[in-house]
């Protein structure tokens, strides 16, 4: 939305949002990088064994050409990343070592030290070059959905200075990947299903529903848990979608929907191939899995979830379709553009095959539900099936968590940074609401939703501050859209300092438990018995000796 012209004199952030888009954008990473090299960046390499550790040893097995040993998350997209990372700075000479092979002997206690401090600190900063991309770009793409570079620009430091983007930029996880990903895929989709007011849905709106597939085929293959967001893509472009103006050339639409079409099928038959593969080698995964239901032959593991997500995304985009009146030429063409970057996402695992990998993408379900039974194991563990009454208990306690932290009163522990953020996107859809914009209303509702949702999830797990990578692009995006709706608040000179006032509250709280943790470094003994089960290949640690 175009905010409203104003004959007053312009404010500051008037003028700083009128510089050129690429200095902001510049300005922004830059800001990220210095607060992570001022507070964090050189801590010791084994703050955070877990991941830190594993991560880059993984680095090092794929620049000695070896196999993949880590498969919890699969985590094989980030392997692919930092293997190209370790090795650029190796050849450029900023590395010392970028194969497993090269390391020095355990017993030069002082060699083994620095190399590793070198691999983890060359590894926090491709974290920082992934979440400055990452702000960058829902930033920019930001800027289009809701057409006032104030708000966008507002978004884009909250996003920065979040606790998920200021916990995965000091350390290395395979989250900052998977939420990237996904997130930017989100974005991709919105902004092709609202196209500008008088326009059509051309060649651009395919492109990135193509790069909204591909995304989140590389979330799925670095992290699985990138399906519960993706799931609600289908349904978000039915909330956000915009009718386009009709194309006349119905031939000429045909045709393009016959070469995506054919493109999509190209991909699809190895990527479908390499999910067959992993449906084929359930018995086979490296942690046994439990079946998503307890009847006779298996429940729905095996194929029968699976099937039921891939019709949930067709049904989606039918309703789409119908609701927004698009051509079934053009339907069709945008239906095969997601399957071609999703296939071409999945391909991905044939860069460097391991079968393990597919299983974990085909039977997400089971793969995650693995690790929810470690931690929750007695709830959990004698109930032979992912659906039960323990899953459905922890799920429930999830909801009543994440609800309860909204209030702060009810659950004063591990309060979000950006809940003035998700309060202001509360009262603001009231506010639209009550003035008549009630889908406008509801859809900055559904993705306030859907992060708490998102968090109500990955409390099986145990929810930890890296996670908010996925639940924070929401949140902020659902106080953009309301605030776009409301461009006086920008206007008027106290509402804004208010807004500001939040913005600068949210980055300097950024920075209290970064600081907190360089006063209180952990004891590095504690991850010495699962370093040796992870990481077999390395000689002991100083620190487990």
């Amino acid at each position: 939305m175009t905010p409203v012209p104003s004959t007053a004199r312009p404010s500051r952030l008037d003028r700083v949002a009128a510089a050129p888009w690429w200095l902001l954008c510049a300005g922004l990473a830059a800001a990220m990088a210095l607060s992570i090299l001022l507070v964090g960046f050189r801590l010791p390499y084994w703050v955070h064994s877990d991941q830190d550790l594993v991560l880059a040893y993984h680095g090092l097995l794929f620049g000695d050409g070896l196999p993949q040993e880590y498969f919890d998350h699969p985590g094989y997209g980030y392997f692919l990343v930092i293997d190209v990372w370790y090795r650029l700075l190796h050849t450029v000479g900023l590395l010392p070592v970028a194969t497993l092979s090269a390391l020095p002997p355990g017993s030069d206690v002082a060699a083994t030290q620095a190399v590793w401090q070198s691999l983890i600190q060359a590894g926090r900063a491709l974290s920082i070059l992934l979440t400055a991309a990452f702000a960058v770009s829902y930033t920019s793409l930001l800027r289009g959905l809701v057409e006032d570079r104030r708000v966008a620009l507002l978004a884009g430091i909250l996003l920065a200075f979040g606790v998920g983007m200021t916990a995965q930029g000091r350390q290395m996880r395979t989250d900052l990947l998977s939420a990237g990903f996904v997130v930017l895929g989100l974005l991709l989709v919105l902004r092709a299903v609202r196209p500008a007011d008088g326009r059509q849905c051309g060649a651009a709106s395919l492109l990135q529903l193509a790069l909204g597939g591909l995304l989140v085929g590389l979330a799925m293959v670095t992290k699985v848990q990138a399906v519960f967001l993706a799931m609600g893509l289908p349904v978000a472009a039915i909330l956000f979608g915009r009718r386009a103006e009709p194309d006349g050339a119905s031939g000429k639409a045909w045709g393009v929907a016959m070469l995506v079409g054919l493109a999509a099928a190209a991909a699809a038959v190895p990527a479908f191939g390499l999910i067959q593969a992993g449906l084929a080698g359930w018995g086979r995964a490296v942690y046994p899995y439990t079946p998503v239901g307890s009847w006779p032959g298996g429940g729905l593991s095996g194929g029968g979830y699976q099937s039921i997500v891939a019709g949930w995304v067709l049904v989606g985009i039918l309703v789409h379709a119908v609701v927004h009146r698009v051509p079934v030429a053009r339907a069709v063409a945008g239906a095969a553009a997601v399957l071609l970057g999703l296939a071409v996402g999945l391909l991905a695992l044939d860069i460097r095959w391991n079968e393990q990998n597919a299983i974990a993408v085909a039977n997400f379900v089971e793969h995650m539900f693995v690790f929810s039974s470690w931690r929750h194991g007695a709830a959990l563990n004698g109930q032979g099936s992912v659906v039960g009454e323990g899953t459905l208990a922890l799920l429930l306690a999830g909801i009543g968590r994440t609800l309860a932290i909204r209030t702060i009163v009810l659950h004063p522990d591990n309060i979000p940074q950006t809940i003035i953020v998700e309060w202001f996107a509360i009262a603001g859809a009231v506010v639209l609401w009550r003035r008549g914009q009630r889908l406008a209303a509801v859809q900055a509702l559904f993705l306030l939703l859907v992060a708490w949702g998102l968090e109500a999830l990955f409390s099986l797990r145990g929810f930890q501050r890296a996670y908010a990578a996925y639940t924070d692009p929401l949140a902020i995006l659902s106080a953009a859209w309301v605030l776009a709706r409301m461009p006086g608040l920008l206007e008027r000179a106290k509402p804004r300092r208010w807004i500001l006032g939040g913005v600068a509250l949210v980055v300097v709280a950024a920075h209290a438990w970064p600081i907190i943790e360089t006063r209180r470094l952990p004891n590095p003994v504690t991850h010495c018995e699962w370093i040796p089960i992870y990481m077999p290949k390395v000689a002991a640690f100083p620190f487990c000796r």
